[in-house]
């Protein structure tokens, strides 16, 4: 059906029908194709609709995935030539019954659209795979637009469900969501890790080991802790629940939001005017800052908010280290090395070695080396700048980032290292947890609570301990809350999602971030690979 229609669109002589569904084929083609190049596996409904959400950031593709990206344009543009290209024929005479489509081959190209969308419905969002990416991204946007028209609006967020008890543990309470920071390649979690700059805190650190994000995507897993989802009915509570500022208002807290990655007041992860309504100050690090920068900055201001005498809450959103990895750090701070190209940042012509890391070890590794260098440039820089004279007697921090990423060091295809729609690797899920205070009482139980729950604590716990921390009542008494990390969690607590938004019947898809003796293995390899080539290379050269 989809090809019948797209001739009958190629030779039928109306040249505006034609122009116009070019536009669209065109677009949809290299929607799909770039997809699959880079991730190697087809577009779906969820992916599509994933993806809308992070159109803001379609810019991190420059740099990181150019030659997919142009080889899907050049294709693409192949097909747009080849549907205008003469001989165009005029619609013959016909029965009646034929006559409408011949000279309505616009409206005709609906016809596939809504086939596959009705396909997408019965089968719960699935078996558009292996159908023409012209339509099926029409198809796409037709369910989610019909989806959208049709929903009941929003319902009114609950109330609080928690007592204050009357008093604050601490003065300054403050979340540090980190991006795209992996648990198993720090120092905190890994010999020989990556220097976050927080190993010298010493007792005023307590450091849970490696964690399970909520889920494997920035927007999922910021909502997720924002909303203090669980696990039993995250959709639901992503709705209903109050958010974490309207707890800390009625604690007494100032609420302060400081964002490294948007500008201009551009909104993401799901934060909408009405939760904007809820923060005090709302505090964005503008493009006068460069992209290595940023956290630098961000730091700034928090030390800042943590040296005034007014209590606050505080959510920071870091820069990190979402790809491309080059221009995110300054080349004279380079630790680790050969790294990538860095024509993201510059007019330098790319040598080839960017990040096709599943086809070529060595290019796997200059990608490695560039998010090392990466990290330990905005998670030390960062911690210096907001904890220089900083009273930490009154003052909690909670460290945390919203996903791991995949290197494909299992070898696996495709060059996604992050959102995952389905089965995802586990390292998409990793990531560190830790809290910094030297409160004389909390000092002591989160390092105990930290040795109890090494390597069994979730993203999902992290929404209940700032309440428990800022005063409130213990959360099980609501029975509304995952546990506290000051309780003891159970082993199977490390599950994140990577199918987060099902419907239709779709089950979501959970995926588990390993056993605790596979946890530290990503490094490790890096690691091995680090050694055996400096090795080579110094028996190369005949040097020790």
């Amino acid at each position: 059906l989809c090809i019948v229609t797209m001739l009958v669109l190629a030779f039928h002589a109306r040249t505006p029908a034609r122009l116009v569904w070019s536009a669209i084929f065109f677009f949809g083609s290299t929607f799909t194709l770039s997809h699959a190049l880079i991730v190697s596996r087809h577009l779906g409904l969820t992916e599509f609709e994933q993806l809308l959400g992070l159109v803001g950031f379609a810019h991190n593709l420059k740099g990181f995935h150019d030659a997919q990206i142009l080889q899907a344009v050049a294709w693409s543009a192949l097909g747009v030539i080849a549907i205008n290209l003469p001989p165009w024929l005029a619609p013959p005479d016909s029965p009646s019954l034929l006559r409408w489509p011949q000279r309505n081959p616009g409206l005709l190209q609906l016809l596939p659209v809504v086939a596959i969308g009705a396909i997408l419905y019965l089968r719960g969002g699935e078996g558009s795979n292996g159908f023409p990416g012209q339509y099926t991204t029409a198809a796409f946007a037709g369910v989610l637009g019909a989806e959208k028209a049709l929903a009941p609006p929003a319902p009114e967020r609950e109330d609080i469900a928690l007592a204050h008890l009357g008093q604050r543990p601490f003065r300054h309470v403050v979340l540090v969501m980190d991006e795209s920071v992996r648990g198993d390649y720090v120092d905190l979690n890994v010999e020989d890790g990556v220097e976050t700059g927080l190993r010298p805190l010493g007792s005023a650190l307590a450091n849970f080991g490696i964690a399970a994000s909520t889920a494997n995507c920035s927007a999922t897993s910021n909502a997720s802790v924002r909303y203090g989802v669980t696990r039993d009915s995250y959709l639901e509570d992503l709705q209903l629940n109050p958010s974490f500022w309207r707890y800390a208002t009625r604690a007494g807290y100032r609420t302060i939001y400081i964002d490294a990655q948007r500008h201009d007041g551009k909104l993401q992860n799901f934060m909408d005017p009405r939760e904007v309504g809820e923060i005090d100050e709302f505090v964005q690090v503008g493009t006068g800052f460069a992209p290595d920068a940023k956290d630098i900055e961000a730091g700034r201001l928090l030390n800042r908010v943590l040296r005034r005498d007014r209590p606050s809450f505080t959510y920071v959103n870091k820069m990190g280290c979402h790809f491309p990895y080059e221009g995110k750090y300054p080349t004279a701070n380079t630790l680790y090395s050969p790294t990538m190209s860095r024509a993201f940042v510059s007019k330098e012509t790319d040598d080839g070695t960017g990040y096709r890391q599943a086809e070529n070890t060595e290019q796997r590794w200059r990608q490695v080396n560039s998010y090392r260098n990466c990290l330990a440039w905005n998670t030390r820089g960062f911690f210096r700048e907001a904890l220089a004279n900083v009273d930490l007697s009154d003052t909690l921090i909670v460290y945390t980032a919203d996903h791991g990423q995949n290197f494909h060091e299992d070898g696996s295809p495709g060059e996604q290292t992050h959102c995952t729609i389905g089965r995802a690797s586990p390292t998409e899920g990793r990531v560190p947890l830790a809290t910094i205070t030297r409160n004389a009482e909390f000092s002591s139980l989160l390092r105990e609570a930290a040795r109890r729950n090494q390597d069994r604590a979730s993203a999902f716990n992290v929404y209940p301990t700032l309440l428990t921390l800022m005063g409130y009542g213990p959360p099980s008494t609501a029975g509304k809350f995952e546990a506290d990390l000051l309780g003891t969690l159970p082993r199977e607590n490390t599950r994140f999602l990577s199918t987060y938004f099902v419907r239709f019947g779709r089950e979501p898809v959970w995926n588990s971030i390993g056993q605790h003796t596979q946890l530290r293995d990503g490094l490790q390899q890096v690691l091995a690979e680090d050694r055996r080539t400096v090795a080579d290379a110094g028996a190369a050269s005949g040097a020790p």
